[in-house]
């Protein structure tokens, strides 16, 4: 089952069990006014506590059977659905088989025209509160009213209260297609809402030329990894990179050219720079970079001069044009002693980078200071 569904069916686990939760209670309350009027309790007292015990033990059982963890698996979600109808089948099967007692029963007077408008009330509930699973809620109108309505058809005096309830079940029926058909549009509604939030969200972070993250994504993730970094000790190396020339492939071949330019690089840092914790992403026009967690300076300028040179040997072709370019590469290593935060690690990158185009482009520059530390070390 593909994640939109799993969503649907773990929504409406969690609206059965609001509905179902709400809606317990009024059995019990309805069998107490019926029995207290229909003098039930004191012509019958076992049976009359019976079921007025009966059903607080079920609402009880509806409070209790609480809805499973998001995430969870859609057969355990289905087992949970099936269980949780039952329990709401099972109550409407004991008002079923009540509302038949206070038909046949003319000790209860006129308590059973009263257990005749509960029994409808409840059952315009089940088409407007349960119309997510059309079955079970016809099942559950059925055994609500169709046994009394027997019974009322059976008996001429009562004939007249079974045709008003053939005729009010009707429109509880058409009630029912209705609630059911505006449930699912609804949740249409909320998959529509959460693929836009998705898209705005997607938006927001990745850039829409590239596919790779942009600079919003990066910066906060530079941030992330630069507090996390200094906490834990632990290296943080940080890759900026500019396209050399790329004006004059704008001006020369267009920018139609210059944007699948773009793409390609993209997609090759994506492809170069993919273990745990790399991230690449588009910082500016033709600029890009890549922040690489645990992987110390000299990694990074190993993993930098390769890529460098990979660019350099495989040219790109957007529409059948083989460009050689180049990249002027800057690279630095987050140093608690050298850098405050995330936004001095990146200027130390990026003097690194105009070092490399100062130096004659297509090649990889570590930040200054660094190399001195390593200097000094030796």
């Amino acid at each position: 089952m593909n994640p939109v569904q799993t969503r649907r069916l773990t929504q409406e686990m969690a609206d059965t069990y609001q509905r179902a939760l709400t809606g317990g209670p009024f059995y019990a309350a309805s069998w107490l006014l019926v029995g207290i009027y229909g003098n039930a309790f004191a012509r019958a007292p076992a049976l009359s506590w019976g079921l007025l015990l009966a059903f607080i033990g079920l609402t009880v059982w509806r409070f209790l059977h609480r809805p499973l963890p998001e995430g969870s698996e859609v057969p355990a979600i289905a087992r949970w659905l099936r269980l949780h109808w039952g329990i709401v089948l099972l109550t409407t099967a004991l008002w079923g088989g009540l509302f038949c007692w206070a038909t046949l029963d003319a000790g209860f007077g006129p308590a059973r025209v009263t257990a005749l408008l509960f029994t409808l009330g409840l059952a315009t509930a089940i088409a407007h509160a349960f119309s997510m699973r059309r079955g079970f809620a016809f099942a559950g109108i059925a055994l609500l009213c169709v046994p009394g309505l027997l019974l009322l058809w059976i008996n001429p005096e009562d004939r007249p209260n079974g045709l008003m309830m053939v005729i009010y079940l009707v429109y509880v029926v058409i009630s029912l297609l209705r609630s059911y058909a505006e449930y699912q549009q609804r949740l249409d509604l909320d998959q529509e809402l959460r693929n836009q939030r998705d898209l705005f969200s997607r938006q927001s972070r990745i850039d829409a030329l590239t596919e790779v993250a942009n600079r919003r994504q990066f910066a906060d993730v530079l941030e992330t990894a630069t507090v996390r970094a200094r906490d834990n000790d632990q290296p943080l190396s940080l890759l900026l990179l500019d396209i050399d020339h790329f004006k004059q492939i704008n001006d020369t071949y267009g920018h139609i050219v210059g944007d699948a330019c773009l793409m390609a690089i993209a997609a090759r840092l994506k492809s170069s720079f993919n273990e745990p914790g790399d991230l690449a992403a588009r910082v500016g026009g033709e600029e890009f970079g890549v922040i690489l967690q645990g992987q110390d300076l000299a990694a990074a300028r190993q993993r930098a001069e390769r890529f460098r040179v990979s660019l350099l040997e495989h040219p790109i072709a957007p529409d059948g044009i083989a460009l050689n370019m180049t990249a002027s590469i800057g690279v630095a290593e987050f140093d608690s002693n050298l850098h405050e935060d995330d936004d001095a690690l990146y200027q130390a990158a990026d003097s690194a980078v105009y070092r490399s185009k100062a130096g004659g482009r297509n090649r990889v520059c570590c930040e200054e200071s660094a190399l001195a530390s390593i200097r000094d070390a030796l």
